[in-house]
């Protein structure tokens, strides 16, 4: 349940309100957590610019942050990010096949996975606990496969995840139909389920 309620998209400014009507073209909902941030308007966009950043600034595989992104809310706890970035995994161009999300939670034993893929994704696990449980095997690991300013691309996509992950978990953000749907029909049969975002 919500403890904020969100701003209806006619009460956004409006530089916020055209991107909230680009969110409804380009996935068929608005997201809530932007329609309750967008009570701290220059909080907002400055979120928006550091995403932004972050995408130019990226040389490493984006459906490899994706995946990294859905672990470490998964270790972190936050299901109002585990559920959307499953969504953006199965619905928003990534190249990722369906078996392969659905096997994500498996990683370190599907072979779906490259031994790559699992370092970084053992990184993102870690980065999730509180306090940091990343190691500097991890970051030796790391290395086999990419470049320091990769594992800084990486980092940083991570701290910006975490941001999410602690917005939306702290204020109970209910979960959109879409991506409540895509995660309950992914990772339902694993476990899965919405908790306190669940609609009132």
């Amino acid at each position: 349940m919500a403890r904020i309620t969100p701003l209806t998209i006619d009460e956004l400014p409006e530089d916020l309100r055209i991107a909230a009507e680009k969110q409804m073209e380009g996935a068929g909902f608005v997201m809530n957590s932007f329609l309750t941030t967008a009570r701290k308007p220059k909080i907002s966009r400055a979120f928006s610019a550091l995403r932004d950043a972050i995408m130019e600034e990226l040389t490493f595989d984006p459906d490899l942050r994706q995946m990294m992104f859905h672990i470490m809310s998964l270790s972190s706890g936050c299901r109002y990010c585990q559920a959307h970035s499953v969504t953006f995994m199965n619905r928003r161009g990534m190249n990722i096949p369906a078996d392969k999300v659905a096997a994500l939670w498996d990683y370190e034993t599907s072979p779906l996975f490259t031994d790559a893929e699992r370092a970084a994704l053992r990184f993102a696990q870690a980065s999730g606990c509180v306090p940091s449980a990343v190691s500097d095997e991890n970051y030796e690991e790391l290395r086999l496969y990419f470049s320091d300013d990769q594992i800084v691309e990486m980092v940083c996509a991570l701290a910006y995840g975490a941001y999410l992950n602690k917005i939306n978990d702290t204020l109970g953000t209910e979960l959109e139909d879409v991506p409540l749907s895509v995660a309950e029909e992914t990772f339902g049969a694993k476990g899965w389920e919405v908790g306190k975002h669940a609609a009132e």
